[in-house]
């Protein structure tokens, strides 16, 4: 049944978290009247449309009932243009651009949970402060104030778990980041004790009762590497947080065993997967930062060197036809060896980075410059 104006008000009020007392005075009407329409015992003026969908930050289609929220293929034509819009190297402006424009289609389909995340996860990068590359300290506030918004309409409209789990994540990032630690606990306390369970793993319990061994064998793969990905991810704060409280070697430790634990894995091949680049830092240059923090710059520049023959080397070698070998993950077509560089800091990003400013009189790291300049 097709909702009216007045439930359209209703639900659109709500949303946004305003009482009528409140859209009244936004709107110079009294509650009287925002009742009457909501009621729907009486309408808005004609005059009075306009400003109702500025408020609500939506297009007067909405308020008229004209446009849906799950066009799909309307939707995805707005998120295509709003991809458009970002270049090569990616930087917070056109980050912005982008984000403005998902808003844009967001007053035409004010609570499709697709344009909502793709809101949010832009929103996320251009607000958290730690995300130094992208963060747009400008409009970052506001960002974050709106993020909350689009989180709470996910949370409320989507279907799909991950996705409400993202929002939660998204959340307690940008609460904590922000100092609203309340609201970070509660949006953490939204989390299951336990992540192993998670789509593959589901995918291995029927498979294997269908028998479908070979899909059993593939979902199993596919679980071991969402936890290895996420192992590596907790690694990096693990040994952040350790470098905070200037436990060097411990944070060292940490980072070096995660190394290993790769070198382990990919023993049977001979260029290892470019896993080692994670979104929070690529390991080798955080083990570089930790050891130079720690006093040893020689033991900084040992890793710096392998960070750059890693990514001049190696790396160069990796194409289409680079498969893992090792059974755990032997099964999976594509990932381990996609190019991730381009997606985080490149090579000279990385080395030329401020925390290593301390090395430019180095020799070893002036050959190292050189060596990436050619």
């Amino acid at each position: 049944m097709k909702e009216t104006m007045g439930q359209i008000i209703r639900r659109l009020r709500k949303e946004r978290n305003l009482t009528q007392e409140e859209l009244a005075e936004q709107l110079g009407v009294t509650f009287q009247a925002v009742s009457k329409w909501e009621n729907d015992t009486g309408m808005p003026d004609i005059s009075q449309v306009v400003p109702i969908a500025h408020v609500f930050g939506v297009s007067t289609d909405v308020l008229f009932g004209t446009f849906g929220t799950n066009d799909t293929e309307e939707v995805w034509k707005i998120i295509n243009y709003a991809q458009s819009l970002l270049s090569r190297p990616l930087t917070a402006a056109n980050l912005l651009e982008k984000y403005y424009a998902l808003q844009e289609g967001l007053k035409l389909y004010p609570n499709n949970t697709v344009l909502l995340l793709h809101c949010l996860e832009t929103g996320i990068a251009l607000s958290y402060p730690e995300n130094e590359e992208l963060y747009d300290a400008e409009h970052a506030e506001e960002i974050y104030r709106e993020c909350i918004r689009y989180a709470d309409l996910m949370i409320s409209y989507s279907q799909n778990v991950s996705d409400i789990m993202r929002a939660h994540m998204i959340m307690v990032s940008l609460h904590s980041a922000y100092g609203n630690f309340e609201k970070a606990n509660f949006h953490a306390e939204q989390f299951p004790h336990r992540a192993d369970f998670n789509i593959h793993v589901m995918y291995a319990y029927y498979t294997h009762w269908k028998k479908d061994y070979e899909r059993e064998s593939q979902s199993c793969q596919y679980g071991f590497l969402h936890y290895l990905e996420g192992m590596l991810n907790i690694n990096v704060r693990l040994a952040k947080s350790y470098m905070l409280q200037e436990k060097y070697k411990d944070a060292a430790s940490v980072l070096e065993t995660s190394i290993e634990l790769i070198r382990c894995i990919f023993k049977d091949n001979e260029v290892l997967p470019p896993i080692h680049h994670r979104e929070h830092g690529d390991l080798y240059a955080l083990l570089a930062e930790i050891y130079l923090k720690a006093g040893d710059s020689d033991k900084a520049l040992s890793y710096l060197e392998k960070m750059v023959n890693y990514d001049l080397n190696d790396y160069a070698t990796i194409d289409s036809n680079t498969k893992t070998k090792t059974p755990l993950l032997n099964l999976i077509p594509h990932g381990l060896y996609r190019k991730r560089i381009d997606r985080y800091q490149n090579l000279v990003t990385k080395l030329t980075d401020p925390r290593f400013d301390s090395l430019r009189i180095n020799e070893r790291y002036q050959m190292l410059i050189n060596l990436v300049n050619e």
